[in-house]
Formats: structure tokens, C-alpha cells, sequence
């Protein structure tokens, strides 16, 4: 291969010659690094020589161990001269290329905590001791009054309740009355009470409690233990009933399916008389018809006949009255079975928790309790 020297004095020619030079001994040693991976180990050398200005390269190579079939060995001419484009623009964007820009590499600046210097107080501060209770709005019953269990009388009574409101205030009274007595209370229980020892009833008791805007009462009883003498029949309940025994005027009427009963002093909730429908059907239930809520006897009534069968009777009086009035007493009792009877019946009143029971001695001489809580009624067995 023939070369064309170039002659030129420039110094920038002069120099791209030196860098091309360097340039193809890099990718001599390359190939060479390739040869001895490739196919074994590769000796050569390298001799460089410096004149008149300029670099000569002079490649000597040696015994190559393995070279793999088809691999061209090119060996280059010591006194090459390498030649770079005469135009002056081609050098200098090579120079241009080779000349890297350094990148500016930010650093973070640590961040430099502050700390306040607070002025010395003059005096030590003074911190409240005690949160303020924000008064109720509304009155309302948190846990509903409750008593473990009865007691005899003489003894203590404890109660368990909580109220939301300012104040609150148990009273208590007679089963029955308006004669109450109240204790000034705490909003959350337990609360206790003395029971006087005259005491021969169960008690009731109101848990009231007061706001700037209302008052709400939680009612119940004190169940106090009696002696079955306090009852007029064998077998009574363990606790004491609401009062004495009373001998009252009464009537008694059988029907078909039920009974009904009027008893002169027949409210255990106020003075008064009242007629007790007793049904006879599977669920035992009962009505009761307090005197106000009686039909008016000086009312018209409808002009309806009744013809009952024979040995039957349609009821009259009070007992007629309820009968014709309302249909559904007449549907579910039917006819009478005979005419009604007056008789003296003994009553007494229970008060308990849950409601009241009413026991009751009829004209058969039956034990009748009638429990106005859930409205049934049964016949109760005596020893």
C-alpha cells in the first residue's frame, strides 16, 4: 500500500496526527486482546519513534500461537504515515468531539437545625389541676336502677344506677301512694338505704334526675321479705305484699269461653271499681275495665235482638253493657252459662318489680291471680 505524505507545518494538523496515531495503536491492542481470548496467545510489539516532530509506529509482530482457520493476520508497514483530512473544518470538529465538558455535580447543602432560645420566665407558670365537668344539656338515665336483692325490714338496701344530668335524688313511698320521701343522690351509684323496721310492704322507689331543661324518673321496688301470715292464703310469695287483705262486694258471671268479674274495690292502682274479663283460650289473657271506661247505660243502643240457644243466657247490668258494646268481648266470650251472682271476694295487691299481681278468691272459692305486667291470668293451688 502506498501513502501520501503530507507535509504541513500547522500545529493543528500536526496535532490530530499525533491523536489519530494513538487512536489506531488503541484498536491494534484491541484486536490483539481479541486474537489471544479467541484463538491462544499473541506476541507482539510495540515500538514508537519520535521524528522530526512526529511519531513513527512500528508494529513487530511474533509467533502467534493458534490462528483459527479463516482469521486474516495485516501487518502494517513500520514507516506508515497517516494521513487526516486537509480540511480545516473536519479537524477541528474532531477536536471539537474529543473535548469533553465536565458536568457540574450539585451537593447538597445540610440542612442547619434552629433551635428557639426562649426568653427566662419571670414567674413559674401555673397549670390548672382539676378538668371542669361540662353541665348536662338533658337529663337522661345511663344505667337503670337496680337492687341485688330483697332484704328484711330494718336492713340496708343498695342501689346501683347512673345518671347523666346535674343533680338526682331517690325518693321513696308506699305501694300505691303519692306519700313519698326523697334522699338527696349522687348522679352514679351505688347508692344505700335503711329500711325501717316497721316496714310489713314492698316499697316503691323513684330514681330522678334533674337538668336546667327536664326531669326523668326511673321507676321500681324494694322487695322486702315477709312472713306468710301477711298474706290471707297458704303457699304466698316470699316478699310482702302492698297492704292488708280487703273484703270487697262482687259478681261473677261464666261464659262459654271466659269469665267476667266485678269487684266493688277492684283497682290495685287507685280506689275504684272495675270488671275483669278473663278469657279461657290457650294464652289466658285478660281485659280489664276500670269504671270510667264503661259504657254509658243512658246511651242508645243499637236494636239488635240477641236469641241465645237454649240453656244460654245473654248477660245483663254492667256485665250486658261490655257485651253488647264491644264485639270482639262478645266473639271471643260467647254466651253466658248462667245468670251472674254477687259473692264477697277477698283481695290483696302485690307490688313487685316488673308490675303487680292481683290475687283474687271467687265465687268457687278458686285462687285467681292476674298479673297486670304481661296481662295473664292463672289459677293458683293453695296447700
Amino acid at each position: 500500500m502506498t501513502h501520501k505524505k503530507l507535509t504541513t507545518e500547522n500545529p493543528l494538523i500536526r496535532a490530530n496526527s499525533y491523536q489519530f496515531a494513538a487512536k489506531v495503536l488503541a484498536v491494534l491492542s484491541l484486536i490483539a486482546v481479541f486474537l489471544v481470548t479467541a484463538c491462544g496467545e499473541l506476541e507482539f510489539g510495540v515500538e514508537t519513534k519520535v521524528s522530526s516532530g512526529r511519531p513513527d509506529v512500528t508494529v513487530v509482530t511474533t509467533t502467534v500461537a493458534q490462528i483459527p482457520e479463516g482469521m486474516v493476520l495485516v501487518t502494517v508497514t513500520p514507516t506508515a504515515q497517516f494521513t487526516v483530512a486537509e480540511t480545516p473544518t473536519v479537524a477541528a470538529t474532531a477536536v471539537a468531539t474529543e473535548t469533553a465538558t465536565p458536568t457540574a455535580i450539585p451537593t447538597e447543602t445540610p440542612a442547619v437545625a434552629v433551635t428557639a432560645v426562649l426568653p427566662a420566665p419571670t414567674r413559674p407558670p401555673v397549670w390548672p389541676t382539676t378538668t371542669p365537668t361540662p353541665t348536662p344539656d338533658w337529663a337522661e338515665v345511663v344505667v337503670y336502677p337496680t337492687i341485688s336483692s330483697a332484704v328484711w325490714p330494718g336492713e340496708s338496701v343498695t342501689i346501683d344506677y347512673e345518671v347523666h344530668a346535674n343533680s338526682a335524688a331517690l325518693c321513696l313511698a308506699p305501694p300505691f301512694t303519692q306519700d313519698w320521701t326523697c334522699y338527696s343522690a349522687p348522679t352514679t351509684g351505688p347508692f344505700t338505704l335503711d329500711i325501717p323496721a316497721t316496714t310489713k310492704t314492698n316499697i316503691q322507689f323513684e330514681l330522678r334526675a334533674f337538668s336546667d331543661y327536664n326531669q326523668t324518673v326511673a321507676a321500681g321496688a324494694v322487695l322486702i321479705y315477709c312472713h306468710e301470715d301477711a298474706w290471707f292464703f297458704g303457699g304466698p310469695p316470699a316478699t310482702c305484699p302492698a297492704g292488708q287483705p280487703v273484703q270487697t262486694a262482687a259478681a261473677y258471671q261464666q261464659f262459654e269461653h271466659g269469665t267476667m268479674i266485678w269487684l266493688d274495690d277492684g283497682q290495685w292502682w287507685d280506689p275504684g271499681s272495675a270488671i275483669y274479663v278473663l278469657y279461657s283460650d290457650q294464652n289466658q289473657v285478660f281485659d280489664p275495665y276500670p269504671e270510667y271506661s264503661l259504657p254509658d247505660a243512658s246511651a242508645p243502643t243499637p236494636n239488635v235482638e240477641y236469641e241465645p240457644p237454649e240453656g244460654l243466657y245473654v248477660p245483663e247490668s254492667g256485665f250486658g253493657l261490655l257485651w253488647r258494646e264491644y264485639s270482639w268481648v262478645r266473639q271471643r266470650l260467647g254466651w253466658a252459662l248462667a245468670p251472674e251472682a254477687g259473692f264477697t271476694a277477698t283481695v290483696q295487691r302485690e307490688f313487685i318489680q316488673d308490675g303487680s299481681n292481683l290475687y283474687l278468691l271467687d265465687a268457687d272459692n278458686r285462687l285467681l291471680v292476674l298479673n297486670l305486667f304481661n296481662g295473664t291470668w292463672a289459677e293458683r293451688s293453695q296447700p
